[in-house]
């Protein structure tokens, strides 16, 4: 029972009431709804209800079902206030209460509310109709991933047709039987039900956009300048080609795999502070803690262009170049793509420890945890390779140039052009003014922030004698000096198949079956010399590679290729040759099979020699040959422990070894 002592007694103050903007209203109800507010405020007032209706104009019986209506909860959680009052407005579903009438097929109107009146004729069909909208893991009758409302017309067809609902009935007298209604119906449902409706039927990206905008303060805070930096890695949205020589001496373009691009963006300004082009098909460690190195450790310069009509905007660049003391700068907190997390554990020993920041790992495919890194792969994406003709797009159906890898050949567009391209373009990003900054540029915010008699904020730095020995970003490990008096042997240390030594250790008979700690840095592509220490901890001085290996400028990991095809007995290496030149000419060989005019070596070969080419300066040459009868390269297995550099023994060759 309805009472207005009751209903002013426990009401909200009408000054916490929600409010109507009236200039958003329409001329014609501006009046009536003015009527309205004045008649609810003397209401809760408690003015006399013949003082109302003279002062305002409405009727006394209309009085409690307006008051009624203000206090109804809505959607929102709050009451609807002085909101119930605007002229038109429903605070319940509209409810059909005339019966329906008869329809011809090509009638127009008349049928609203049909729907809803079948839902209260049968309260269970409803319940049914949302359970398959929602597709509850609980009682999940139809196994679809996306429920369609044609879909959902069928199964209210078949449902009305159980609970015994005639032909002469709605929605069997019109001409679509009721799909627009269950179209509405289904369309309410999930706009009720927004993250739910997201979560069931959208894809990774609207999830993954779900997380933001909530209207809460995030969980992780940070306002100054190198509290956070991001890395994550992109593939490059272009075909590119290199350059390889031919035996007859002229150039061919081949085609490169996709590349990888990284970079470490500082999550303030979003300047970039550091990246790395990564001529493989996956990142990995080592691409992870050379950007990082690169970001702390590398004072930027402007590359030597050769691009015709290229130049670095004024004052543009990397940070470290234009910033003193954003040279050398460490942050607190980095922010690492979970798609990345098999490289946890390398980058917390080798890094983390080192360098003294937290890491956070993001959830795979949630990429909104990292805007700034991927808000600025969009911009130079836009910039540079989806300006470019042999771009691929941001996906195959959207921005794909026809025929992308022809243009890439056709038009020459060379990695190395690209690389020069790309480092204008970051150096370009980072001085262009942004509206999110107050129309400052990065380099123009971290320079107000870090310049200055009086800096707005402290950063850390890396001291100078960490940044000069590198062991920060070095892994450690143990290895046994091997050799003996017995064999005659100088001592020496096996490491990734070779021999490492220096006319010290070569000397110290005494170190032979102790223990020295190596220290191998990840990111660096030179591992002919390697730094040793006693087991106290003293500097040993550095080991440098014996043999074969010497010769050619090379990283760990390609000399573990190398290993892992002569295990394979892909390729063989005798103590003469060279075994990067050899690798360099397995990964040249073309295949005989190769139609005329394809391409003669496959994507993969061609970015694996080229990265090989970037580590050691050989040059990209097609079916180069070591030996003259390239007898280095094989396709079929060799007899294990071959000690003769002939492919198959001499016949009696055995008994003439034997002759006395």
């Amino acid at each position: 029972m309805w009472s207005r002592r009751e209903a002013v007694a426990t009401a909200l103050p009408l000054d916490l009431w929600p409010k109507v903007q009236k200039a958003a209203l329409r001329s014609e109800d501006v009046e009536k709804y003015e009527s309205n507010e004045l008649a609810m405020r003397l209401y809760f007032e408690y003015q006399s209800v013949k003082f109302i209706t003279e002062r305002t104009g409405i009727a006394a019986a209309s009085l409690p079902r307006m008051a009624r209506k203000c206090l109804e909860i809505a959607s929102d959680g709050k009451i609807f206030g002085f909101r119930a009052l605007v002229p038109h407005v429903r605070i319940e579903p509209y409810r059909r209460r005339a019966p329906l009438g008869r329809k011809f097929g090509e009638q127009q109107g008349g049928q609203t509310g049909a729907l809803g009146m079948m839902l209260d004729r049968f309260p269970e069909l409803e319940e049914k109709l949302t359970r398959f909208i929602r597709q509850d893991a609980k009682y999940k009758d139809v196994p679809e991933f996306r429920l369609r409302s044609r879909d959902l017309h069928k199964l209210f067809i078949k449902a009305i047709k159980e609970y015994g609902v005639s032909a002469s009935e709605w929605p069997f007298t019109t001409k679509h039987r009721g799909i627009k209604s269950i179209r509405s119906f289904m369309r309410d449902v999930l706009d009720r039900n927004f993250k739910r409706a997201v979560n069931i039927r959208e894809g990774a990206a609207a999830k993954a956009h779900l997380n933001v905008g909530t209207g809460h303060a995030p969980f992780l805070y940070f306002s100054e300048p190198y509290d956070v930096v991001e890395i994550d890695a992109y593939r490059i949205d272009c075909h590119s080609t290199v350059t390889f020589r031919t035996p007859e001496g002229t150039e061919r373009d081949l085609l490169l795999d996709r590349l990888w691009l990284i970079a470490v963006v500082e999550g303030a300004s979003a300047a970039i502070l550091s990246y790395l082009v990564v001529y493989r098909s996956e990142v990995t460690k080592e691409d992870v803690i050379k950007v990082v190195r690169d970001a702390i450790t590398k004072k930027w310069h402007p590359i030597e262009l050769t691009v015709d009509g290229l130049n670095y905007p004024p004052d543009a660049g990397l940070p470290s170049g234009i910033i003193e003391r954003a040279y050398g700068a460490l942050w607190s907190v980095t922010k690492l793509d979970g798609a990345l997390a098999h490289l946890a554990q390398p980058v917390h020993e080798n890094l983390r420890k080192g360098l003294g920041f937290v890491i956070n790992w993001g959830a795979v495919a949630h990429f909104e945890r990292r805007d700034s890194v991927e808000r600025t792969f969009g911009q130079i994406a836009d910039k540079l390779f989806k300006r470019l003709p042999s771009t691929t797009g941001s996906n195959p159906h959207s921005g794909r140039a026809p025929n992308a890898q022809k243009k890439a050949l056709k038009h020459k567009i060379r990695a190395a052009e690209v690389a020069e391209l790309l480092d204008v373009t970051i150096a370009q990003h980072n001085a262009t003014p942004n509206s999110g900054l107050s129309s400052l540029s990065p380099l123009q915010y971290l320079q107000y922030h870090l310049e200055g008699e009086v800096p707005l904020c402290t950063i850390r730095h890396l001291p100078k004698e960490m940044s000069k020995n590198g062991r920060t970003f070095s892994t450690t490990i143990s290895v046994t000096v091997r050799g003996g008096r017995e064999s005659g042997r100088r001592p020496y240390i096996q490491l990734d198949g070779a021999r490492y030594t220096n006319p010290i250790l070569a000397e110290a008979g005494y170190l032979v079956g102790k223990r020295l700690f190596i220290d191998i840095d990840n990111a660096d592509d030179d591992f002919r010399q390697v730094r040793a220490y006693l087991e106290n901890g003293a500097d040993f001085g550095y080991l440098c590679v014996q043999g074969k290996w010497a010769h050619t400028k090379h990283s760990r990991r390609t000399r573990k290729v190398i290993n892992s095809l002569v295990y394979h007995r892909t390729i063989v290496v005798s103590e003469f040759d060279d075994p990067v030149h050899i690798y360099m000419a397995y990964l040249g060989k073309t295949n005989s099979k190769t139609k005329r005019g394809i391409q003669p070596l496959s994507a993969k070969q061609v970015t694996k020699a080229t990265q090989v080419s970037r580590e050691s300066g050989l040059e990209l040459v097609i079916d180069a040959k070591a030996k003259p009868d390239e007898s280095h390269i094989r396709t079929t297995k060799v007899v294990a422990n071959r000690s003769s550099l002939l492919d198959t023994p001499v016949v009696g060759l055995m008994k003439v070894k034997n002759r006395r």
